[in-house]
């Protein structure tokens, strides 16, 4: 694995990265990133390897804690970004969000999301129905209270029922560039 992690970060490292924010939030997931990495390096492929990698990734957030409720706890904000769309995803349980983006951004089937969430393809089908509920239902608050200024790509996407899609178009479509070298030093270091 440690010949070719450059070309393994370099063909999978911006959608982790994405995966990563949209779990962790703005400020860790350069970290998760590089915690799913290093745990390519000690842990070999099992199966396909992108789901691997996936699997990797949201280990390495749960261990920062994605699933506890503990990222937004505090008063402190998920992503930096004002974007009202970005607040309204931040205040989703953090598996709806990882399934929204996982599928409406075309990242994995959802019999892959099934496989690396370890849950039934139905049950993924009844997590995307309600986290895209969800997320309309936050989105028509907002756009009905008026508490934002209109932002019509928003309204589109809501009138179109295409609100997961412009979330996933809202997340990064790359990891940093600075991160790639302190990744690869990090893995070599460890190995």
């Amino acid at each position: 694995m440690r010949g070719d992690l450059g070309s393994l970060y370099d063909a999978h490292a911006d959608r982790l990265y994405a995966y990563c924010w949209s779990l962790v939030g703005d400020q860790l997931a350069a970290a998760a990133l590089g915690d799913t990495f290093s745990a390519a390096v000690h842990q070999p492929p099992r199966g396909d390897r992108v789901l691997w990698l996936y699997s990797l990734s949201r280990t390495a957030c749960a261990e920062r804690g994605a699933f506890t409720g503990e990222l937004s706890a505090g008063g402190r904000t998920l992503f930096a970004d004002a974007d009202p769309l970005l607040r309204v995803a931040a205040g989703l349980r953090s598996d709806h969000r990882e399934v929204l983006l996982l599928w409406a951004g075309e990242w994995l089937e959802p019999h892959d999301i099934a496989r690396v969430l370890g849950i039934a393809p139905d049950t993924v089908a009844q997590l995307l129905g309600a986290a895209r509920t969800r997320l309309e239902r936050a989105v028509l608050d907002i756009l009905m209270r008026g508490t934002v200024q209109p932002q019509l790509d928003m309204i589109a996407a809501f009138e179109k029922g295409r609100l997961p899609q412009l979330l996933a178009r809202r997340a990064p479509a790359h990891a940093p560039g600075w991160l790639r070298d302190r990744v690869l030093a990090a893995c070599a270091d460890a190995g």
